[in-house]
């Protein structure tokens, strides 16, 4: 192993090596933090590139992609609250109210040590497990996925600390959403309407880019008549500074933080090796430990150093974790994963159980590969921070209509349709309220990643338990059997800590008015359950149309949204005590004049995109948006500004996306 060792360390070393390296996680790191792209994308940019190249060459450009991937995700994550990868979706729950504390330059550096460490962990799980836990991969099967995603829908609850009923009504609104569309088991159509477009269901990306990153700028651009809005501060310091600053913060995680840095790495690691669970699932895993683990859970989703940390040490430690599959058994666990198989096929080599023995040298090529991607992407994360930094300089009438095109490129990426572009602000605008009224749209996106998940697995553990008996299937399934106790004990802990909280805030005196029924949260809570309820019957009436397996599945969903839509309304109802101090209502600050006009101006850009084209809508939204935005007034200089920015910003996304990165957009009848 030594000098498989060795001779993968002077491969990667190697002059031509060294420069695929630092590029590919540069790039990597660029493409992980445009919205909507991801690892799988970035891979496939370059994957052509690798044709000609040599194998040791091509598989290090591709590991430096990955990893630089799932780091430059948290980058927009932290700036913008707008996640670049699904991964670092979880990231932004803390880094972006740190960065609005004015602390982004330490959200930035804490995210690219934790990084730093998950790749080291994830190098080290290779190196040590790999032939320990390739056979332990084999034991996962339907009954074991289900239980894994559905564990992850019921720790979505925790994340919601303001409301963990409203936080487990988010995840399974997510989950229906991926009901929409043909059904993940047996391939019939649910919920189309009649629309071939809905036949491939809704996809992530478009709902994750339109959950997060539209309200955020909303609410950048249209502050509450009855509120400030906190700006994020990124003072411009010596690089000096940033070295002093990068030190003490490594020297904070790596002496107080080390059992999460280990515990998050293991669970990136851990989750990356099942086959089609994905990072998102481990982030969210990791983030839940560190909570309940945390001596001050109630600072996490306020800007909590170790909700950082957990997330993204747990998704950079994914990356060897869906190589282990890959290698050791021939099946990718992901997207990005199986571009990788498909590379190392495209160089005449055949991943599997023989793969270790025949390509050992390739293995731990790989291997320290990793080592070295995790080093590098520590280095230019330091050495760009500032650089990185310039995106909070922009003003406000100019970043938010970039990020709006953006954002509209990487939904449209996915699958090539007007409708995800729609389905980016139509969600986007939805949330912008449902935020308002206490829904975790965090939870949401979670629910949307692991509803097909969770339907598939569970219709072929049925399928699996009918046709060889219940007891018999289950009983060889030791690995379910260990998950079902964990669980069991983990409900029980749960149940019993709520009830000692129970008792707890019965003590305490209520303080606050106590609104009435039909005033502040209480009557949005009580209105907005009532109304759902009607929705939920109306959708539950078409089940009847559907094949028994297709209906099954919503059926579940439409019951436990109907039951926590009674249990709102009964808390409503019979708890005015948990609204003490609530009057305000969730609606009462927003500015309906401009939310109205934006909603006119986004509906108007995504009209014109299909019928004047792309970039030609961009441009006019762009100058639109710029000039309306303008706080100071605007003058004749800053009009031909207006213009100079956007025939600037529209050319430089011309060049980067459809010249460099080959995106084909939407043609209309100019352009």
């Amino acid at each position: 192993m030594l000098e498989m060792l060795w001779s993968g360390l002077l491969t990667c070393l190697a002059p031509i090596n060294v420069l695929a390296l630092f590029i590919s996680v540069a790039l990597g790191i660029v493409v992980g933090a445009l919205p909507g792209f991801g690892a799988a994308i970035g891979m496939i940019i370059i994957l052509p590139l690798t044709y000609t190249m040599d194998h040791s060459t091509a598989l290090i450009a591709l590991s430096g992609v990955y990893v630089g991937c799932e780091y430059g995700g948290s980058i927009s994550s932290i700036l913008l609250n707008t996640p670049g990868t699904s991964a670092a979706m979880v990231t932004a729950f803390d880094g972006y109210p740190m960065a609005r504390k004015g602390k982004a330059r330490d959200a930035l550096l804490i995210s690219n040590i934790a990084s730093f460490s998950g790749g080291i962990m994830s190098a080290l799980s290779m190196l040590l497990f790999m032939p320990l836990l390739a056979p332990f991969v084999i034991k996962f099967g339907a009954a074991e996925l289900f239980l894994l995603a559905a564990v992850g829908l019921f720790l979505v609850g925790s994340i919601s600390s303001k409301d963990p009923l409203k936080g487990i009504v988010s995840a399974a609104l997510g989950v229906f959403t991926t009901c929409i569309g043909v059904d993940a088991y047996v391939g019939n159509p649910r919920f189309t309407f009649g629309s071939i477009d809905l036949m491939g269901g809704i996809p992530f990306i478009p709902v994750m880019l339109g959950t997060f990153s539209l309200p955020s700028m909303l609410a950048m651009v249209l502050t509450p008549v009855c509120a400030v809005q906190e700006q994020i501060v990124f003072e411009k310091v010596r690089f000096r500074d940033n070295i002093s600053a990068f030190f003490r913060l490594f020297h904070l995680l790596f002496s107080k933080m080390k059992m999460l840095l280990v515990r998050s790495g293991l669970i990136g690691v851990g989750v990356g090796i099942v086959p089609g669970v994905g990072a998102s699932v481990a982030t969210m895993l990791a983030y839940s430990s560190a909570k309940r683990a945390s001596k001050e859970p109630e600072e996490f989703g306020k800007g909590a150093v170790e909700g950082i940390v957990a997330s993204e040490c747990s998704n950079n430690g994914l990356v060897g974790g869906a190589f282990i599959p890959v290698l050791a058994l021939g099946i990718p666990g992901s997207p990005a994963a199986a571009v990788f198989m498909a590379a190392i096929f495209m160089h005449g080599m055949a991943p599997g159980p023989n793969f270790l023995a025949n390509q050992g040298p390739v293995v731990y090529m790989v291997i320290v590969a990793l080592f070295l991607c995790a080093l590098v992407q520590m280095l230019l994360g330091l050495f760009t921070i500032g650089s990185l930094a310039n995106i909070l300089r922009i003003p406000s009438d100019k970043l938010f209509p970039g990020v709006i095109v953006i954002c509209a490129i990487g939904a449209y990426v996915v699958r090539g349709l007007n409708l995800d572009i729609w389905i980016f602000v139509l969600f986007g605008l939805a949330t912008y309220f449902l935020i308002r009224l206490g829904f975790n749209p965090g939870a949401y996106a979670l629910g949307v990643i692991l509803g097909p998940i969770v339907e598939r697995s569970m219709l072929e553990a049925l399928s699996l338990a009918r046709a060889k008996g219940a007891f018999v299937y289950f009983m060889n399934r030791p690995v379910a059997q260990a998950m079902l106790v964990l669980i069991a004990v983990y409900v029980l802990y749960r149940v019993y800590k709520r009830v000692r909280q129970g008792k707890v805030v019965e003590k305490k005196a209520v303080t606050g008015e106590i609104p009435r029924l039909l005033e502040g949260m209480r009557g949005a809570d009580f209105l907005s359950a009532l109304i759902a309820l009607p929705i939920i019957a109306g959708f539950a009436s078409l089940l009847g149309d559907y094949p028994p397996k297709t209906a099954m599945f919503p059926a579940i969903v439409l019951g436990l949204l109907a039951i926590l839509m009674v249990a709102i309304i009964l808390k409503a109802v019979l708890m005015p005590a948990r609204y003490a101090g609530m009057t305000e209502a969730p609606f009462a600050c927003i500015n309906w004049k401009g939310i109205g006009m934006h909603a006119v101006l986004l509906i108007a850009y995504v009209l014109g995109i299909k019928y004047i084209g792309f970039y030609v809508s961009s441009a006019t939204l762009v100058f639109v948006l710029c000039s309306i935005l303008k706080k100071d007034g605007l003058s004749s200089k800053d009009v031909l500004w207006n213009v100079v920015f956007t025939v600037v910003f529209v050319a430089v996304c011309y060049v980067i996306f459809s010249l460099g990165f080959g995106v084909a957009t939407p043609r209309g009848i100019l352009f």
